[in-house]
C-alpha cells in the first residue's frame, strides 16, 4: 500500500488510570528515597470518593501512605467533588503487607549477591522500537498525543482555559506514505481531544480554545492539512470525570 494511518493515544494526569499510576509511582519514590533497597509491589485503584492502595512492600523507609495519596491527588487538581474527587475528604484505604518470604529470598541481596544471582519479583515481556521521524525517537503520532495532553494540563493550571478539568484523553492519527520502504509522515489525518470541563462552558468555546491554545502550539502547521479531521469533545458533554465518572486501576509498580 502507498499510504496508511497510524494512531496513538495519551491520557491526561486526571484520567482515573493515570491517577492510580501516579500514586503507585509516588509510593515507590518515597520508599526509594529513604531506602534504595526497597522492594515495592504497589497497586492502586479508585472509584467515587475512594482511593485504595494495596500490595507488598519491604522497606526500612517510614512512609505515610495516606499522605502520599492525598498529596498526589491534590497536585493533579482533584480538590473538590465537583471535579471528580476531593483529595482532603475522600476515603483512603491502605492494605500494604510485607513481601512474601518466598519471594523475598529470591529478590533480596543487592549488596551480598552477584547481580546474576538476584531474581525478579515478577516477569514481563515488553517490546518497542526507535524511529528517526522525531527528535524523541518515537512515532510522530505518539509525540503529538503526549504533547497535546501536556498542553491541556498546562493551560488548565495556568488559567488560560479555566473551564478545563483534570480528566481527559487525546488521540492523533498520522498518515504515512511508503517512500522506498521508508515510512514518511505526510500529515495529521485526525485529532481527537476529549476533556473534562465545567458546567458553564459551551461546546463552541471548547472547540475554539482547544484549537487555539492546545492544538496550534503543539502540531506544526505543515501537518494540519485541509482534510485534517478534528473530533473535539465529540460526546458533547464531559462534566463528570475523574474517579467519579470511571473506575481507575494502576498496573503493578515493581522495584
Amino acid at each position: 500500500m502507498s499510504t496508511f494511518l497510524f494512531t496513538s493515544e495519551s491520557v491526561n494526569e486526571g484520567h482515573p488510570d493515570k491517577l492510580c499510576d501516579q500514586i503507585s509511582d509516588a509510593v515507590l519514590d518515597a520508599c526509594l528515597e529513604q531506602d534504595p533497597d526497597s522492594k515495592v509491589a504497589c497497586e492502586t485503584c479508585t472509584k467515587t470518593n475512594m482511593v485504595m492502595i494495596f500490595g507488598e512492600i519491604t522497606t526500612k523507609a517510614k512512609v505515610d501512605y495516606e499522605k502520599i495519596v492525598r498529596d498526589t491527588c491534590r497536585e493533579i487538581g482533584f480538590v473538590s467533588d465537583d471535579v471528580g474527587l476531593d483529595a482532603d475528604r475522600c476515603k483512603v484505604l491502605v492494605n500494604i503487607e510485607q513481601q512474601s518470604p518466598d519471594i523475598a529470598q529470591g529478590v533480596h541481596g543487592h549488596f551480598s549477591k552477584k547481580p546474576e544471582e538476584i531474581g525478579a519479583g515478577d516477569q514481563g515481556h515488553m517490546f518497542g522500537y526507535a524511529t528517526d521521524e522525531t527528535e524523541e525517537l518515537m512515532p510522530l503520532s505518539h509525540v503529538f498525543a503526549t504533547k497535546l495532553g501536556a498542553k491541556l494540563t498546562e493551560v488548565r493550571k495556568n488559567g488560560t482555559c479555566a473551564w478545563l478539568r483534570p480528566d481527559g484523553k487525546t488521540q492523533v492519527t498520522v498518515e504515512y506514505k511508503n517512500d522506498n520502504c521508508a515510512m514518511v509522515p505526510i500529515g495529521v489525518h485526525a485529532v481527537l481531544i476529549s476533556t473534562q470541563h465545567d458546567e458553564t462552558v459551551t461546546n463552541d468555546k471548547i472547540a475554539a480554545d482547544l484549537k487555539e491554545f492546545v492544538i496550534k502550539p503543539v502540531i506544526p502547521e505543515k501537518y494540519l492539512v485541509e482534510k485534517t479531521i478534528f473530533h473535539l469533545n465529540p460526546s458533547g458533554r464531559f462534566v463528570i470525570g475523574g474517579p467519579h465518572g470511571d473506575a481507575g486501576l494502576a498496573e503493578e509498580d515493581y522495584h
